[in-house]
């Protein structure tokens, strides 16, 4: 039985932040804004919204959008790093929201931009292990709740959103074979250091080194991608679209540059949410399965420091 990605649906916090006019209050040019970070527009949670809300969200659209009851979900994993709270897991939460079985296997994986390629095959092999036939891998987070809203190396940068992949055996692509990376030597480049068992009364806000995971992605998304090509039987003119982790369009630019890329192949689509973490990738791919490129590479990078990549592919009866 091929198991692989059926449809993509994503939601985003309900406050919509113009980012240009933002961006001038903190003294930013309105041109460094729009062109090199390329983010015309951030959303944030509600005071009142959470992880989960969103989660939910993004998962009963893409539920309706495959007429799928929510008695027919075996398996929900949630990629977060910023669950509602320390515990229970945010999974669980999504369940009693959604009203999903009290049969289906459901648990939260801690991963930030790398989250959505290490989900994909996550939740796969739980598939194929338990037998699960349709299953939902949700990337969600909200970063506004851990930042400082007048950080200028992180507030331009990210929104809070959610996307929801419902996984099935009448797939429109299955994943090939991925390639994973970590170096938590890295791990302080992006960090909160409060909530955890190391500083569990401290409060603290997000912190990015931009330089070091500029120099990181440069260094090592272009020498995985030759790699998870070469595992594949690929070569780069084989892919059809390159979807990178949207961080921003500097990044994006830059690897594009790095790697000798078309420009029509690499997708750039941060302008409405710009980084929403985990849920970057999937946000890229839910037009991509309109138009249907035969293959697609998705790579993710950041947080952790962990990087993934895989190649999706059309499967033929589509």
């Amino acid at each position: 039985m091929t198991l692989g990605i059926e449809a993509i649906a994503h939601a985003f916090g309900s406050r919509r932040i113009d980012n240009v006019a933002e961006g001038a209050r903190q003294g930013f040019d309105s041109g460094f804004v729009r062109d090199k970070l390329g983010i015309a527009t951030r959303y944030a949670a509600a005071e009142d919204e959470a992880t989960s809300d969103l989660a939910a969200a993004a998962v009963k659209a893409v539920l309706e959008k495959t007429r799928t009851a929510p008695e027919a979900v075996g398996g929900l994993i949630v990629v977060t790093q910023t669950p509602d709270y320390q515990l229970p897991h945010t999974a669980a939460l999504v369940q009693k929201k959604l009203g999903l079985p009290a049969s289906i296997a459901s648990f939260d994986v801690s991963l930030g931009c790398s989250g959505y390629v290490y989900g994909l095959s996550a939740a796969i092999g739980l598939m194929q292990q338990a037998a699960i036939e349709r299953a939902v891998l949700v990337t969600a987070d909200c970063y506004s709740k851990v930042m400082d809203a007048a950080d200028r190396a992180t507030a331009p940068l990210f929104s809070d959103a959610a996307a929801a992949t419902v996984l099935g055996a009448r797939p429109l692509y299955r994943a090939g074979k991925p390639v994973f990376g970590t170096d938590g030597s890295g791990a302080e480049t992006l960090i909160v250091k409060c909530g955890g068992s190391r500083a569990p009364a401290e409060r603290s806000m997000l912190y990015m080194d931009g330089r070091a995971i500029y120099s990181f992605a440069m260094s090592q998304v272009p020498r995985q991608v030759e790699q998870c090509l070469k595992l594949n039987g690929l070569a780069i003119g084989d892919i059809d679209c390159f979807v990178f982790h949207q961080a921003n369009r500097f990044m994006l630019e830059s690897l594009r540059d790095r790697m000798k890329l078309p420009a029509d192949k690499v997708v750039i689509d941060v302008a409405d949410g710009g980084n929403t973490v985990g849920s970057t990738i999937p946000i890229a791919l839910e037009p991509l399965l309109e138009t249907r490129p035969r293959r697609i590479l998705v790579c993710g990078f950041g947080v952790g420091l962990s990087w993934a990549t895989n190649v999706l592919e059309l499967c033929g009866e589509h």
